[in-house]
């Protein structure tokens, strides 16, 4: 049996701890923030810095139409910017004349103007990494023209633009660009990479759409883009960082016979060798690929014939990477990191010698590049059955 002092004791020190309790005093209520679904940079023409924001319409948010009246124009979603010295004085603008609090936790996307890329984002790694609401894991996208030109496309398969950016920036024939990577690079002193996208209207419907288009890669030197890799060159980047993604090359057997390749997968082996003052890159990759068209005619399940269109597979991967380095050695720009497996594999060479002027290395750079592809799946089918007669 519990003593009755010993009673009173335990009483008043369970009474005392409740002051201790401090309850929900800093909530932050839903309706009161302004959620950033994504968010655009610019550069403009008199030096200051614009700050674009996409916000989701709560009121409008009920059917799958959007609906909402007013300024929202029948969006589920409302798009205002401002100019600032400092991308924080534009935010700072921004707020004041927002009731909501802005809200960048849910932000998936960053997207930057062409003028701000070629100018240099070491700006935007001051700002963002600042707050702890910026996710490092959000895509970085550089466009044509102005950010807020892309924030304003209207697709149709999404309500959101957001929605669009994210998923082009994620999908699975392009090699996605986080802030996390291009910060590391920059860290480095190594060349990042940037999807690229730019708006584009839809084709031979009566009312176009806005679309938004995934067209390559920013080519960085440094903080600065010089270049964008397109076609070509950005299917040959992928191969020289081992990202192989889905792909599709179209290329002709002969003059007029044409045959579309499906990349299944493959993979990208790099060895650095030292010779005296210059760099050879060994290269090898192994590819396979899925017939998706064959206008050629041709017997696929000809063993020669086979042979003969996995050497064309493997011809296109070679320009395709040919295509990459030249670009690179042109605006002397390692957008494969190249140096950084010499890094890895000499250490002592690279602190020693290549570190100091690398640039002019990668330029001399000598590359023997070997590419092996075979074509496991030719398609269920022979010939055209149209074609073919009984």
């Amino acid at each position: 049996m519990i003593h009755p002092k010993m009673s009173i004791g335990i009483v008043v020190t369970l009474l005392l701890s409740t002051t201790l309790l401090t309850g929900c005093w800093d909530r932050t209520e839903t309706n009161d923030v302004a959620f950033v679904l994504t968010s655009s940079a610019d550069l403009e023409d008199d030096g200051r810095y614009r700050v674009t924001y996409m916000f989701p319409l709560p009121g409008s948010m009920g059917g799958a139409s959007g609906g909402g009246g007013g300024t929202s124009g029948g969006k589920s979603y409302y798009i205002d910017s401002e100019v600032g010295i400092t991308f924080r004085d534009a935010v700072s603008k921004l707020q004041s004349r927002l009731s909501r609090r802005i809200f960048l936790s849910h932000r998936r996307t960053i997207v930057i103007g062409e003028k701000l890329a070629e100018a240099g984002i070491t700006s935007l790694f001051d700002v963002l990494p600042r707050s702890p609401e910026n996710r490092m894991t959000s895509y970085l996208i550089v466009t044509k023209g102005k950010g807020y030109d892309l924030l304003n496309a209207e697709p149709k398969f999404e309500r959101f633009p957001a929605e669009v950016i994210r998923e082009l920036s994620k999908s699975r024939n392009a090699m996605p660009t986080t802030m996390k990577d291009v910060g590391m690079s920059l860290s480095f002193h190594s060349d990042p990479i940037m999807s690229y996208l730019e708006p584009r209207d839809g084709q031979v419907s009566k009312e176009p759409s806005h679309e938004i288009q995934f067209v390559g890669y920013g080519q960085f030197k440094g903080d600065k883009m010089v270049g964008i890799y397109k076609k070509k060159e950005a299917s040959g980047l992928l191969w020289l960082r081992n990202q192989v993604k889905e792909q599709q090359l179209t290329f002709p057997i002969e003059k007029g016979k044409n045959i579309s390749i499906a990349v299944i997968g493959g993979q990208t082996e790099i060895t650095p060798k030292i010779l005296e003052d210059k760099v050879m890159f060994n290269i090898i990759v192994d590819a396979r690929g899925a017939v998706r068209e064959d206008l050629s005619d041709e017997d696929l399940y000809n063993s020669d014939t086979l042979h003969k269109i996995e050497a064309k597979f493997a011809e296109q991967i070679k320009l395709s990477m040919l295509a990459t380095i030249k670009q690179m050695q042109k605006e002397g720009t390692d957008s494969a990191q190249l140096g950084l497996m010499v890094w890895r594999t000499h250490p002592q060479k690279w602190n020693e010698q290549f570190s100091k002027d690398w640039e002019r290395y990668f330029k001399d750079a000598e590359f023997n590049i070997v590419v092996k592809a075979s074509i496991p799946d030719t398609g269920v089918i022979n010939h055209n059955v149209a074609k073919g007669g009984v």
